[in-house]
């Protein structure tokens, strides 16, 4: 114990000696969730180790802010909570708070107006003038350092100036962009600089500036849009910040996704933010982690993130290096990462039918709990949502009522409440999912089918009467004869009984009342009553329409059904055509005017007429075919045309002329 105690004496003396502080080792328990024996950690949760190091060394990341024309105030605790605190006050009455900067020893410059530089107190809140920028009164819109004390400045042109740290109210230039204007700071992060830029349409862009030797400019890189109305950067620990009048706000420099972290304080435009700085944006202050205290202390070999332990089940050892090359001081932290293995967590289900009366199904959550982790000693609680599962609140009791199916989270711990396995458990309620026709329509004087797929454990049949019930009525299909209401009760594997309704109705009864026979070689079939069937003369080819076109004369037979499927007794008649003309001359060629089918007419009439009015034929036709002989009182009459009125019946009345020729 005596040997390992001055061990860790002289590195922490000898880690002093060369600029090195080792800190006591940090302990983070870590939960293996999935029991695979790996855990991953990202480098956001290690590093607030670092932050908290540095704030027992009174170097907490901090962003100050100029208010345009009140002073200075700074943002703290930017991870976790930030608030913001006064700092200095307008205390000489003059206004125009610009832009603000720290060096590498952390002292503290703004500009004012006419491009008045100067050195602030922060705890006196003394401001030193030190010179203008512009001997013709520009206004310094940005201004940061570099980690070499370089001082930048611009805002008005493409062009960006510098001074060096021995001179720095002598500036020179330090590169023309050619386009746009500074419309932030200049930040340095590693080895570039990170510029906010107005570009000619007025969006601001963020451009990435690598850096030779002495921090000269080499060359650019556009990483995309920023803000609009950026008008300061800040760096700190390698983060990059950006602040618009309103608020401030995180720029990923991997994704370009910008998070708002803060913003200002309600108050009139007299406390807009118009400049940024990090308190520690002039030193070279980097975090990197590592895998032994020897990596950590040289700075090689770093990991990648996020962290894996190397041996399954097996605890590890990370070693986080704050190094600050301005100052040349190293922090290493090293965390013991303790790993700690969940309870087992299955998936699982239950089952429940529902109560016929109210809707809901009833389920005991406890019945679940052997499925998923048989352990008795393991907790195992039940939750809405997976919000509640992971923050442990509004456990749900033992027996609940659902109307629908349902998922339910899961939680399973040993005691240990930061480590505990989650899985989900579905809550079920069967439903008679099945595909079958409930609206039946079928023929009087017929039957019909009522079934269902044979997918259920019993089956009976209800509303069946008269003949109807003598057949079995429990399989999944019967045989009905009349209209009517009918169910069938069913139960289920689960044991769960549903009844599936069924509604029985006759389909019409056509019949057939007419065919009328139209003057253009189409008849017209007419039904009652009236609504949607299908028609045929054959009883072979169906159309939707009563209308025959294209007949040539014969005897037909017309069919009928409605779309259940029901027939009107067939109709039987003759298509005729009028023949137009007779020579009743005894050449036995149309020596008399026949019509075909009158059959189907007996009380069909006939008159014929001259010109004149002259009546030749008036009577019942009696079903005969032979129509007129052209005679009139036994004498052939004249060749000329005649006129006639076919009466077939009360509603169908053919009317034409006839032309007798007698040579």
């Amino acid at each position: 114990m005596f040997k390992l105690n001055f061990s860790i004496l002289f590195i922490c003396l000898f880690g002093l000696a060369f600029g090195q502080i080792i800190t006591p080792t940090k302990e983070l328990n870590v939960c293996d969730h999935d029991g695979d024996g790996f855990v991953s950690i990202p480098f956001s949760q290690l590093q607030n180790y670092a932050l908290d190091v540095l704030s027992e060394f009174n170097e907490s990341p901090e962003i100050y802010v100029t208010k345009a024309h009140r002073g200075i105030e700074k943002i703290t605790q930017l991870y976790d909570n930030p608030q913001v605190v006064p700092v200095c006050g307008d205390t000489d009455g003059e206004g125009g708070y610009y832009d603000i900067a720290f060096n590498s020893q952390k002292d503290l410059y703004i500009t004012r107006k006419n491009g008045m530089l100067q050195k602030v107190d922060p705890v006196s809140c003394n401001y030193q003038t030190l010179g203008q920028i512009h001997s013709n009164g520009q206004t310094v819109l940005a201004l940061s350092f570099d980690h070499l004390d370089h001082l930048y400045e611009g805002g008005w042109t493409s062009k960006v100036y510098r001074s060096d740290p021995d001179d720095i109210t002598n500036f020179y230039l330090w590169h023309d962009f050619g386009i746009g204007n500074a419309s932030g700071d200049f930040v340095q992060i590693g080895n570039f600089l990170y510029v906010a830029w107005t570009m000619p349409d007025g969006k601001d862009h963020l451009l990435k500036v690598t850096l030779g030797a002495d921090n000269v400019y080499v060359s650019h890189q556009d990483m995309g849009k920023i803000e609009t109305g950026t008008f300061g950067l800040a760096a700190e620990y390698g983060r990059l910040y950006g602040n618009t009048v309103d608020f401030l706000y995180e720029i990923n420099l991997e994704t370009m996704e910008r998070t708002v972290i803060k913003e200002r304080p309600a108050g009139s435009n007299a406390n807009q933010w118009w400049g940024a700085a990090g308190f520690h944006e002039g030193l070279n202050i980097q975090i990197s982690y590592h895998g032994s205290q020897a990596d950590a202390a040289s700075g090689n070999n770093p990991l990648s993130d996020p962290f894996t332990n190397p041996i399954a089940f097996q605890d590890a050892y990370v070693y986080i290096r704050v190094h600050e090359s301005t100052q040349n001081i190293t922090y290493i932290i090293p965390v013991h990462i303790i790993i700690s293995v969940a309870p087992d967590a299955a998936n699982s289900s239950l089952t429940e039918c529902r109560d016929a009366e109210t809707g809901l199904a009833e389920f005991n959550l406890d019945d679940a709990k052997n499925s998923i982790n048989p352990n008795p000693n393991v907790n195992i609680k039940f939750y809405n949502s997976q919000q509640d599962m992971q923050n442990n609140q509004n456990p749900l009791s033992a027996v609940i009522s659902i109307s629908e199916n349902k998922t339910v989270y899961v939680r399973v711990d040993d005691g240990t409440q930061d480590c505990y396995g989650t899985s989900i458990l579905n809550l079920k309620i069967p439903e008679a999912d099945v595909d079958y026709e409930d609206y039946v329509a079928f023929c009087k004087g017929t039957a019909v089918v009522l079934s269902i797929p044979d997918e259920f454990t019993s089956y009976h049949w209800n509303g069946l009467q008269g003949e109807d019930l003598n057949q079995p009525l429990d399989g999944y299909e019967v045989s009905v004869s009349q209209p009517g209401e009918y169910s069938v009760t069913v139960t289920d594997l689960n044991g769960c009984t549903f009844i599936l309704p069924f509604e029985v109705v006759n389909g019409g009864e056509p019949v057939i009342t007419n065919v009328v026979i139209n003057s253009d070689q189409s008849v017209t079939v007419q039904v009652s009553p009236a609504g949607n069937y299908e028609y045929s003369l054959d009883g072979i080819f169906w159309q939707s329409s009563p209308v025959f076109y294209g007949l040539t004369p014969n005897d037909f037979e017309v069919h009928v059904r409605d779309l259940v499927g029901c027939y009107a007794e067939k109709y039987n008649f003759t298509y005729f055509i009028i023949p137009n003309f007779i020579t009743p001359n005894g050449d036995g060629f149309n020596d008399d005017w026949k019509i075909r089918g009158m059959s189907q007419f007996p009380d069909a009439r006939i008159k014929i007429f001259d010109r004149y009015g002259k009546m030749f034929v008036d009577r019942k036709i009696n079903s005969a075919e032979v129509i007129w002989d052209g005679r009139y009182m036994g004498s052939p009459v004249q060749s000329g045309t005649y006129w006639y009125i076919l009466t077939l019946d009360e509603n169908q009345k053919i009317s034409g002329h006839i032309n007798v020729r007698n040579n």
